[in-house]
């Protein structure tokens, strides 16, 4: 009866397609808009910066290859609607392999129905003792960013911010 029950269990995950997550199309959707969205990516950006220089912190140079890496678990969370830092030392190993660093941070935002969802995210993170504490670090010197959204109109933020090695 026992294994009855665990082959039951293996085919109802198989059935419903837990046993493995679904491929993530990076690309933008066609509900995406990519440049309301990229320009999302950036007014956050200068929100963050704004605030980290309001701190006498050093600002963040934004990095395209880091904000590609954001842009995978963006659109991972969207697609799956998932809201989770699940595969951090994934995205931390990608960043490895083209930048040598001390340490990665990540602060992750999903909002809707939020006239300003840029600001909405930045509100929640200054709210947040640990991504207050991501974002205000004076080791981070570089940043990657991006949004994406799902068809009913959630936004998924990715903020990885990094500490070159050099």
């Amino acid at each position: 009866m026992k294994l009855k029950c665990r082959v039951v269990s293996l085919l109802l995950l198989w059935a419903v397609g837990c046993a493995a997550p679904h491929a993530v199309d990076i690309s933008y959707q066609p509900h995406e808009n990519r440049t309301e969205l990229k320009a999302m990516a950036q007014r956050l950006h200068e929100r963050v910066n704004a605030h980290r220089a309001a701190e006498n912190l050093p600002t963040l140079r934004f990095h395209a290859r880091i904000s590609s890496i954001a842009r995978y678990h963006s659109a991972a969370m969207a697609q799956r609607e998932v809201f989770s830092h699940n595969g951090f030392k994934g995205r931390a190993i990608n960043i490895g392999k083209f930048m040598s660093y001390i340490a990665v941070a990540e602060n992750l935002a999903y909002n809707y129905g939020n006239q300003d969802p840029v600001a909405k995210a930045m509100e929640s993170w200054l709210k947040s003792e640990q991504h207050r504490k991501a974002m205000e670090s004076p080791y981070f010197r570089v940043t990657g960013i991006a949004v994406a959204k799902t068809l009913d109109g959630k936004y998924y933020f990715t903020q990885l911010f990094v500490s070159p090695s050099r």
